[in-house]
C-alpha cells in the first residue's frame, strides 16, 4: 500500500485516540463525580501547553527540533513515488491538511496529554508548583518548631541554673558566715614595719569555756567600737594600770596585718571585722596592742593564729602591723613578745614590750603588762554568756 493510501487510516487512527481520550474522561467522571466542577473544568482537546511551559507551533517556528507541519516530511516521499499518482497525491495531501488543520488547533499531542494528566490529578484544582510550594512551606514550620522547641529547653536549663546559682548565694551570703567577709588582701602601706615578736606563745581554743561560740551564728551583728572597747577604757591589775589610748573597728581585717599568706588565711577564715587598741601605762614605760579578730568558726581562728606564729616554717613571714596612738610611737624595733588566743570563732592577739624595746631581763613589768592587756576582751565572755543554752529547770 501506498503511503498516499495509508493517509485517511491515519486520520481515523487519530480520531480513535480522540474517542479514546473522551471514553477515559467520562469513566473518570462516572468514577469520581463533577465535584469541583471538574466536568465543566476539563477538556481533553485543550492545549495547556502554555500553561506548563510548552511553545505553541502557531508561530511557524521550529519547536524541539521539528517542523510545524507534523508531516511536512511527506513531501519527499510523494516527489520520489512519480507524477503518474499525482491526482492521488493530491488527494490524499488535501485530506492530510484537512488533518493538520485540525491539529492546529493543540500542535504538540503529547504536550497536550501530558497536561491533562497533570490536570486530572490535580482534581482539586491545585496546580503540581504550589503543591510543593505547600510542602516546602510546611516542611519550613515544622524545621522552625523543633528549633523554637531546642532553644526553649536551652533557656530552660539555663534558668534554672541561674535560679540555683541565686539560691546559693541567698542562703549563703545573707547568713552571715560565709561571704561577708572581704574578697582580697589589703596591701599594707609602703616603708610598714616587718618587726616580729621575740617570744609567741598559743593558747589553743577551750571548748568547755567557749563552746557556745565555736561557729559565728547565722545573725551575728558586727562588733562595734562601742561594744568592744567601752567598758575597758582601762585596766588594772596587778599594780599596774593600762589606758586605751587609741582604737579602731574595721571590717577590712587584712589591713591591720603584712604577709601574703596571713592575708590569705584572714580571706579563708571568711574574717568579718577586727577590733584593734593601744594601751599604755601610766609612766609611758609599758605598751600592749590588742587585736581581736571576728572569724566564722574556732578552727578558722586556729588556723590563722597558726600563720602569725614567727616560728611556722609551712608559712610565710608576715605579722601585725604596728599602731600608733597620739604621743604614742608604738611598738619598734627591739624586744616584744605576743599570745594568742583562741576563744571560740574569736582570735586575740595580745602583743607588748617595752617603750625602749629593751629586754625584760629581771624585770617582770612585761610579763605583768601581758596578763593585764588579756582582759581588754571581756566582751567574748558577754557573747559566750548571751549564747549559753538555758539550764533544765531554769
Amino acid at each position: 500500500m501506498s503511503r498516499a493510501e495509508s493517509g485517511p487510516g491515519r486520520r481515523r487512527r487519530r480520531g480513535g485516540s480522540r474517542r479514546a481520550d473522551s471514553a477515559r474522561t467520562e469513566e473518570y467522571v462516572e468514577d469520581y463525580g463533577t465535584e469541583d466542577g471538574y466536568e465543566e473544568q476539563y477538556d481533553p482537546e485543550e492545549d495547556f501547553s502554555a500553561e506548563y511551559g510548552h511553545t505553541s507551533s502557531r508561530s511557524g517556528t521550529e519547536h524541539d527540533g521539528y517542523d510545524d507541519d507534523p508531516d511536512a516530511g511527506y513531501e519527499d516521499d510523494y516527489a520520489e513515488e512519480g507524477r503518474a499518482e499525482e491526482s492521488g497525491r493530491s488527494g490524499g495531501r488535501q485530506s492530510r491538511r484537512k488533518d493538520r488543520g485540525r491539529d492546529k488547533k493543540g500542535v504538540g499531542r503529547v504536550s497536550a496529554f501530558s497536561a491533562s494528566a497533570i490536570k486530572k490529578v490535580s482534581v482539586l484544582g491545585e496546580r503540581p508548583n504550589q503543591i510543593v510550594y505547600t510542602l516546602a512551606e510546611q516542611s519550613k514550620r515544622k524545621r522552625g518548631t523543633a528549633v523554637l522547641g531546642v532553644l526553649l529547653g536551652a533557656f530552660s536549663i539555663a534558668l534554672v541554673a541561674l535560679l540555683g546559682v541565686l539560691s546559693y548565694q541567698l542562703l549563703t551570703g545573707a547568713g552571715g558566715n560565709t561571704d561577708r567577709g572581704e574578697d582580697s588582701i589589703v596591701a599594707p602601706p609602703d616603708g610598714h614595719s616587718t618587726i616580729t615578736p621575740d617570744s609567741y606563745l598559743f593558747e589553743p581554743d577551750n571548748p568547755e569555756v567557749f563552746g557556745p561560740i565555736e561557729h559565728r551564728a547565722e545573725d551575728a551583728e558586727p562588733m562595734t567600737q562601742e561594744s568592744v572597747f567601752g567598758s575597758v577604757e582601762e585596766l588594772d591589775m596587778a599594780g599596774m594600770d593600762l589606758q586605751l589610748r587609741d582604737s579602731e573597728v574595721t571590717d577590712s581585717c587584712t589591713s591591720l596585718v603584712w604577709g601574703e599568706q596571713l592575708g590569705q588565711s584572714l580571706l579563708d577564715a571568711n574574717c568579718l571585722n577586727a577590733a584593734s587598741g593601744v594601751y599604755t601605762d601610766g609612766d609611758g614605760d609599758y605598751i600592749a596592742q590588742v587585736t581581736l579578730f571576728d572569724l566564722s568558726d574556732s578552727e578558722g581562728a586556729t588556723d590563722v593564729a597558726a600563720a602569725l606564729d614567727p616560728t611556722n616554717a609551712e608559712t610565710g613571714t608576715g605579722f601585725l602591723l604596728t599602731r600608733e596612738a597620739e604621743g604614742v610611737e608604738g611598738l619598734r624595733d627591739g624586744y616584744s613578745q605576743a599570745s594568742t588566743q583562741v576563744m571560740g570563732h574569736y582570735l586575740a592577739v595580745y602583743w607588748v614590750a617595752a617603750t625602749d624595746g629593751s629586754p625584760p631581763g629581771d624585770d617582770p613589768g612585761i610579763a605583768t603588762a601581758s596578763v593585764v592587756s588579756q582582759s581588754a576582751f571581756s566582751f567574748v565572755y558577754d557573747e559566750v554568756v548571751a549564747n549559753r543554752p538555758a539550764e533544765e529547770g531554769e
